[in-house]
């Protein structure tokens, strides 16, 4: 598929899906909810692989790298988010989340030995560096030959028990709402935010390396304080006109100090 599909893809499924977890919390707890919707999204995974027949048994090592992956992608990165959104308005985890694409460069460095400029690890310093992670694990279960679409699948599916151990943990009830605006929530943020966007955005970082697909990040804050402005009345005050432009020169020159280095 081509890089630019890939790109709005990603970027026009994840950008509503910080307004859309508003709609997650209440009456069943964030994290619950973040269960249910890693759960819902792997499940779905594993009936599109079982009708396309793919292979679905891997070694103990390759589970282990599942396994971290999914929880540093899709259980312990979305937990604060998700409580993040209780206290902020939609926008503000996404500007947050944004910084991932920085971390990326960082996360190569550390994991891959890539030797960046002074300017890009000072950069780098900023950023939410378990999602970063989960993107670095990514890259290097495909450098070893994983397949994509079962990695994300059980990546998902062993994410979503690891969010489970902590709601249990946090002593969370299992709740379920059965609103029109719950359960709709849910669905896109299972299939859209989840599936359609995740596999577009790591297939993305397949094809162009972390630096590159790292534009998604700078893009989607912009679209959130867009959505946020319209649906839930944001106030531009003068530390987000001032601060906002900062973080998205910061991302686009660390990126483009990785691009030019390679």
């Amino acid at each position: 598929m081509n890089n630019y599909v890939l790109f709005l893809i990603t970027l026009f499924c994840w950008s509503p899906t910080w307004y859309l977890i508003k709609f997650q919390l209440g009456y069943v707890d964030p994290l619950v909810s973040v269960f249910y919707r890693f759960l819902i999204a792997a499940i779905i995974f594993f009936i599109y692989l079982l009708i396309k027949k793919q292979n679905l048994k891997f070694s103990i090592n390759n589970h282990i790298w599942f396994l971290f992956f999914g929880t540093c992608l899709y259980s312990i990165n979305y937990v604060f988010f998700y409580l993040s959104n209780t206290y902020l308005i939609s926008a503000f985890p996404a500007i947050v989340f944004s910084t991932v694409v920085i971390m990326n460069i960082l996360g190569e460095t550390f994991y891959f030995k890539k030797k960046p400029s002074l300017k890009t690890l000072i950069g780098a310093l900023i950023g939410t560096f378990c999602a970063s992670t989960g993107n670095m694990v990514h890259q290097r279960n495909l450098n070893n030959n994983f397949p994509a679409l079962q990695t994300i699948a059980y990546a998902m599916l062993y994410g979503s028990i690891v969010t489970l151990l902590i709601t249990q943990v946090r002593g969370a009830e299992l709740l379920f709402e059965y609103s029109f605006s719950y359960i709709t929530s849910l669905l896109y943020l299972s299939i859209f935010g989840s599936i359609f966007a995740f596999v577009s955005y790591l297939k993305l970082l397949e094809k162009v390396g972390p630096g590159r697909a790292g534009y998604v990040g700078v893009v989607m804050p912009v679209l959130a304080l867009i959505i946020s402005t319209i649906f839930e009345k944001l106030e531009w005050q003068i530390d987000l006109i001032v601060g906002l432009p900062i973080l998205i020169i910061g991302a686009v020159l660390v990126i483009n100090q990785k691009i030019k280095s390679n």
